[in-house]
């Protein structure tokens, strides 16, 4: 494994972020969401395709807070222009589980 140094890490915009939509993405090539996350007045509103269907649905993912690369460049995905990266593990199975705070956090707060 390489080893980073804090200025690697102090780069990337790791912040908490509150899922406020959540639509089908049908034109992905694997099941995926589209989420709109609102990471508070600093970053604003964004748009992110997670391939998390195989644990969550759109009832459980709504008031749901994550972890998200804000400065993350824009990727075009389809016809989908996601603009931060949703964090998550794979499971045993392959499934996708979130990250996210144990405890509600404001919205744009860093991960330190």
């Amino acid at each position: 494994m390489e080893t980073v140094e804090s200025e690697d890490f102090t780069r990337v915009e790791l912040c908490v972020g509150t899922v406020v939509d959540v639509e089908a993405f049908p034109e992905a090539r694997r099941p995926a969401w589209r989420l709109r996350i609102d990471f508070g007045p600093g970053f604003g509103m964004r748009k992110s395709s997670a391939q998390i269907t195989d644990l969550y649905d759109p009832d459980n993912l709504i008031g749901r807070q994550v972890i998200a690369m804000v400065n993350f460049p824009p990727k075009q995905i389809g016809p989908f222009m996601s603009g931060c990266l949703v964090t998550g593990f794979h499971g045993e199975d392959g499934a996708i589980v979130l990250c996210a705070p144990d405890a509600p956090a404001p919205n744009g707060s860093r991960l330190i």
